[in-house]
């Protein structure tokens, strides 16, 4: 079984890092070029999420470029890697969209949400544009971070239950009134 057994393009997904998870949009279909050489290649399971100098994407600085994606293992911002750099050994999900208000309240945080969601073409072309255009802003663990950007890919509108802390539905309102009002 491969992974396409597991995930469709267009699908969020996050994989666990401990005390949070990472999010990711599963893209299905990606080219990378290689930067030494200028050549092109199609990559196998390709993912495009989003992280800082300090997020969860960031390898060793003395990590070597993958040899699948050519991913850095720190670059910030909008990145498109495999899945392989995205997943780094870790369980991974889908993150689920059109749960009931109470499943969301009786699931781990970050996990899924009462919102609907886009159809794939469309979710697959917002993460490219914010990938191309590398226009997600800077990276904020509360106000800016990994799950905002996958939302916002399959919604249009970025939110987070992750930062919420494990605090549910008054800790979901916190986060979202302190973000509106931070300068």
């Amino acid at each position: 079984m491969g992974l396409e057994d597991y995930v469709k393009p267009g699908n969020h997904i996050f994989a666990e890092r401990g005390v949070y998870d990472h999010h990711s949009i599963y893209v299905g279909k990606a080219k990378v070029t290689d930067p030494s050489s200028g050549k092109t290649r199609k990559l196998k399971y390709p993912v495009i999420h989003f992280g800082g100098n300090n997020s969860n994407i960031k390898g060793k600085a003395s990590d070597a470029p993958c040899r699948k994606c050519f991913n850095k293992h720190g670059d910030p911002g909008v990145t498109l890697t495999c899945f392989h750099c995205f997943q780094k050994g870790n369980m991974f999900s889908t993150y689920r969209y059109d749960v009931s208000f109470i499943t969301f309240n009786t699931t781990k945080n970050g996990t899924c949400t009462t919102a609907s969601c886009d159809e794939p073409d469309v979710v697959i072309k917002r993460a490219y544009a914010f990938l191309h255009n590398q226009n997600f802003g800077d990276y904020s663990f509360f106000f800016n971070n990994c799950e905002h950007f996958a939302t916002a890919c399959k919604t249009g509108k970025a939110r987070c239950n992750q930062a919420a802390m494990g605090f549910g539905v008054a800790g979901a309102i916190v986060c979202k009134t302190a973000r509106r009002l931070r300068w």
